[in-house]
Parts: structure tokens; sequence; C-alpha cells
């Protein structure tokens, strides 16, 4: 049983308001959208949003002798390599979970035993309703891969704390 949250955690002040939005964009992972509102301070504002269809999630598949498995891919949009947990989306009708389990398989390989929910976010939330929620996967073991038709993945297997130092430095940053 959970007890209630803080006083502090209640909303402050007024809320933005809507007056008309208009669907600028449509693909099968996002929509953008541009809205004219009423900002909480009292002005008019043009806002510009990006609504996700996918829920995101992510798996860290953390092994018994505490090494964690990460996959190294190209991310178009930064032009850069990134080496991160296996992650992805989840359309509509599919559990966070049950997509994080996929998602572990296809990407990495690996099926886990055990599962623990470990993080909620929303990412990017000032310009989209992009939401996250992030696994931590123990009891690990070979599954087959499916990477997606555009995914070249390298596979690591590397101490925790290894990992937690580059993320620390800023080297791992998804």
């Amino acid at each position: 049983m959970s007890k209630s949250p803080p006083a502090w955690l209640a909303p402050q002040g007024p809320d933005w308001r809507a007056h008309a939005r208009e669907r600028i964009h449509d693909n099968p992972w996002f929509a953008l959208e541009v809205d004219q509102t009423t900002a909480p301070t009292g002005a008019a504002a043009t806002y510009y949003v990006q609504r996700y269809k996918n829920l995101a999630v992510g798996a860290l598949p953390l092994h018994e002798d505490g090494s964690v498995t990460l996959v190294g891919q190209w991310r178009y949009p930064l032009g850069e390599y990134s080496w991160e947990i296996p992650e992805g989306g989840v359309p509509e009708g599919e559990t966070a979970l049950a997509g994080a389990q996929r998602e572990l398989a296809e990407e990495a390989g690996l099926s886990a035993a055990h599962w623990r929910e470990v993080l909620w976010m929303d990412l990017s939330n000032a310009s989209s309703d992009e939401r996250a929620v992030g696994f931590l996967a123990t009891g690990l073991s070979p599954a087959p891969r499916a990477p997606d038709a555009t995914e070249d993945l390298a596979i690591v297997r590397v101490p925790f704390l290894e990992v937690l130092d580059q993320a620390l430095l800023g080297r791992l940053r998804d």
C-alpha cells in the first residue's frame, strides 16, 4: 500500500488553455500539432507539440556477475554512435513489460526471468508527450535475436561499474 503524495507535489497556479489545434504532420511514429494557447501567465502563445504513438521502453540486463549487456548503433537524428540499453517503442495494445521483453530479445538476444520497473520519465516534455519506462532485467538466458531491418547492432557485456563511470563522464548518454 502506498501512502499519499506530499502536498508540495500538487499543481501550482493556472494551467495552459488550448483554443485551436491543427495537425500539420502525421506518420507511423508521431504526429506534429500546432496549438493556439493561452499560457499560465495569460500570454497568447503558439505551441508546437510532437505527439508520440508509442511508449518508449528500455531494459537494463544485469547478469549475475554484475555485468550488463549494451547495444551499440548509429543514431541518425544525432549523427552519432550510441551505446545504450536495449530499448524501443511499445504500440497501443502492448504492455510496457511485454514491449521491454520483446526489445531485450530482439536487440540483445536475451530473456529475463525477473523484471522490475525502476523508472518513469517524460522525455522532452516542453515539446512532446513522449513517455518512457525503464526496467531492470535479471535471471538472464539466451533468446533468439530479431533486430529491425534498419538496426545494425553491436553487443557488449561490460561490468556495471564501468558503464556507470562512463555514463557519469558523459560518454554514455542514452
